[in-house]
Order: structure tokens, then sequence, then C-alpha cells
């Protein structure tokens, strides 16, 4: 789930130690029970008409492979600037096309196909330019899907400066409101915007499983679900 990272070698070392991202494979279950949230809002999303994406920032592949259930003829691509993360991939995966790819590198992305959809989920907040991430994938993409983590809610800021692996992993986060001007000076037009998931990863087991009873509820609350829901998902088109 990397495009550019200050630090991919962090990342390479998940892979290998981990058969795969940390939060993928042998996850605990407060981050599966947030990634499961984050998939079922993302595979929403997308009409099951939908015949092409680029999952941007693939990682290991994991949520990539999770596309196939929108409909199974669907073209998908995945991109990721880390080999052992795309190797993993390849290996795991094999009926999806997998790329070693820099998102800022312009001799690469011009060899991508236009698609239908990208899908940018968990990887703004370790990117070096956001913005101009945001702005390229324009550049392939007729619509978007943006999934970042923490924006809102400044309890679950607080833990991200304090967690080892989010300082580790030079991890940031963004507000609604940046991720939304970005979109709009980059061209994209917002669709939609959704505040999901109160699960926060690597959280206590026992917590996990009371939040996630309450979550529904809790998404339905209008500024509860905008200012302390753990995801924010953007849905932009051109």
């Amino acid at each position: 789930m990397t495009i550019e990272k200050t630090n991919i070698q962090k990342f390479d070392e998940d892979v290998n130690s981990n058969t795969g991202y940390i939060y993928t494979t042998n996850a605990r279950l407060s981050s599966f029970l947030a990634n499961k949230r984050i998939s079922e809002e993302v595979i929403k999303i997308l009409p099951v008409t939908t015949t092409s994406i680029i999952d941007v920032g693939c990682g290991d592949g994991t949520y990539t492979s999770e596309l196939k259930k929108i409909n199974e003829k669907i073209n998908i691509i995945g991109i990721d600037p880390s080999k052992n993360a795309i190797e993993a991939a390849i290996k795991n995966f094999p009926d999806i096309t997998f790329l070693i790819m820099n998102l800022y590198n312009k001799d690469e992305i011009i060899k991508l196909p236009k698609v239908q959809y990208s899908v940018i989920r968990g990887v703004l907040h370790h990117v070096s330019d956001p913005y101009a991430a945001i702005g390229i994938v324009a550049s392939f993409s007729e619509k978007m899907v943006i999934m970042e983590p923490n924006g809102n809610n400044f309890i679950l800021k607080l833990i991200e400066k304090n967690s080892k692996y989010h300082i580790e992993h030079e991890e940031q986060s963004f507000s609604s409101k940046q991720l939304t001007t970005w979109c709009i000076k980059s061209g994209w037009k917002i669709e939609q915007i959704t505040y999901i998931g109160f699960v926060p990863f690597f959280f206590p087991k026992y917590l996990s499983k009371i939040i996630y009873f309450f979550q529904p509820l809790l998404e339905r609350i209008p500024l509860i679900n905008k200012y302390l829901s753990a995801q924010i998902v953007l849905h932009c088109s051109k």
C-alpha cells in the first residue's frame, strides 16, 4: 500500500518478516476488523460494471485481490515501488498484473493504460507529495477512490504520533478538508465523502470487539462519524 516512501526499506523488511505487510499477514483482530470495514466501503462504491482498475500503492496485493469481488472480468493492475511487496503479490495472486512502479516517475507512469477507476487505499499518508500524487492519478484514471485513516480524529492523531509503528513508517494524516481541497485543485469533482470505521489499527482485542459492535450505530450519527471515525473515503470523478 505504498507509492514512494522516504523509507521503502522499512516496508520491504515488513514483507520479509511477515511474508506480507503486518496489517495483512498475521494481523491482530483490530487491524482485521478495520480493513474489513474499509474493503466493504471501497467495494460498495465501485459499480459492478467497472471494467478496469489501477490499485495505486498495492503493497502485497491482499486488498487488490479483493477487488475481484466486484466482477471477475475486471482488468486490475497493482503498482508499488516496493520490490519485495510486488514479488509477494505476484506469488500470491498470479491472476492479477503487478508492477514495480514509482508514481512520480513520468517515464513509468506514461506506460500505464487509461482506466475507469483508481483506488488509493491507505497510501497518501506515506508519500512525499500527496497533492501531486492525486494530480498524477488524474492522468490515467477517469474516477478515483481514496481511503485515508485518522484524518479528523484528534485521539487517533495523538496515538499515531506516539505509536512506534507509525513513527518508524513515517506516517502522517490529513483532514477531510485537506483531502477534498487537493482533489478539487487537481481537477477532481467530489462525488461522495463518507466517514467509516471506529476500530483503530493495532488496538487491544477486547476493546476492538466492543467498538466493532457499536460501529454501525456510530457511523450513522452526524458529527460523531465525521470527527471520531477512523477512516475517510472519497469518491471522485473528473
